[in-house]
């Protein structure tokens, strides 16, 4: 019931594409959300503003299977055959520590941000003066591009 505790929010697919689980989304620029209908959107690229939350499980038609260990840019963005995601619901958390997934190497403690249009996270790196979009805080080190790393999230906008 992590709803009820405020972890996870309901918002609703902007768009009718798969999205792989601990992707991080964004506000989305097509459907404006309001006090009835909340939209979220795969990011537009690295370090992109309006944080919402987490993917908590994948968002794919009915029966589409997805293998552990499937590369999530091989899921995400693609659009369903026979089957509409747009305007169907997801839920994201919002607060707490949440998995997501490393778009490089991240060592513990370093401030991650979205890396790109996949929704991954990656060590804060950004020119001095730059206005950051973080995700959160990393937990522990993800050595890999595809590993998922423990996030406290903090979508609290910061300069560099």
């Amino acid at each position: 019931m992590a709803g009820l505790n405020g972890l996870t929010l309901a918002f609703r697919s902007d768009a009718n594409v798969r999205i792989h689980k601990f992707t991080v989304l964004t506000q989305s620029v097509a459907n404006p959300s309001t006090q009835n209908q909340q939209y979220a959107a795969l990011p537009g690229g690295a370090n992109a503003p309006g944080v919402l939350g987490v993917l908590t499980e994948h968002f794919v038609e009915p029966n589409y299977f997805v293998p552990q260990g499937t590369n999530p840019t091989a899921v995400t963005g693609t659009t369903p055959t026979l089957y509409n995601l747009q305007n169907r619901g997801l839920t994201l958390q919002v607060n707490g520590v949440a998995r997501c997934i490393a778009a490089a190497p991240i060592n513990q403690g370093q401030l991650v941000n979205i890396a790109d249009s996949y929704g991954r996270v990656k060590p804060v790196n950004e020119a001095a003066g730059t206005t950051v979009y973080p995700v959160g805080m990393a937990l522990h080190n993800a050595a890999n591009v595809g590993d998922v790393v423990q996030v406290q999230l903090n979508f609290a906008q910061t300069k560099v």
